[in-house]
C-alpha cells in the first residue's frame, strides 16, 4: 500500500504535514511493503486553477492508495473519492508521525 502525505518539505524525517492539499509544496509517499519513502514536488501548487484536480491526477499516477492531509475542499474530496484514494483529513504534526500512526 502506498500512503501519501501533503508535506511542507521534501524530507520524510523532518517535514510537517501541510494543511493544504492541492497547493502543498510536496507529497511524500511511503510504501508499506518496502518501507521506502519518496518525495514528489507538487507541480499543481502553482496552477492558476484546478490545483486539487491536478494533484489528484499526480497521486493516481504514483499509485497512491491513501492521502493524509490537513484540509480538503469539495473538489479535492470528490476527485479523490472518484480516484479510489482513501482520505484521512485533519492531520497535523510531522509526516513521519502521521505515517507511523496510520500504520498502527
Amino acid at each position: 500500500m502506498i500512503i501519501a502525505v501533503s508535506a511542507t518539505e521534501a524530507d520524510y524525517n523532518s517535514a510537517g504535514v501541510d494543511p493544504r492539499f492541492g497547493r502543498c509544496a510536496y507529497f511524500i509517499t511511503y510504501n508499506t511493503e518496502t518501507d521506502e519513502w519518496n518525495s514528489i514536488s507538487n507541480s499543481a501548487r502553482e496552477a492558476m486553477g484546478g490545483a486539487a484536480i491536478q494533484a489528484v491526477d499526480l497521486l493516481k499516477k504514483k499509485g497512491v492508495d491513501i492521502i493524509i492531509t490537513g484540509n480538503l475542499g469539495p473538489n479535492a474530496t470528490s476527485a479523490l473519492k472518484a480516484a479510489g484514494i482513501e482520505i484521512i483529513p485533519g492531520v497535523t504534526g510531522k509526516v513521519k508521525d502521521a505515517v507511523e500512526s496510520h500504520k498502527k
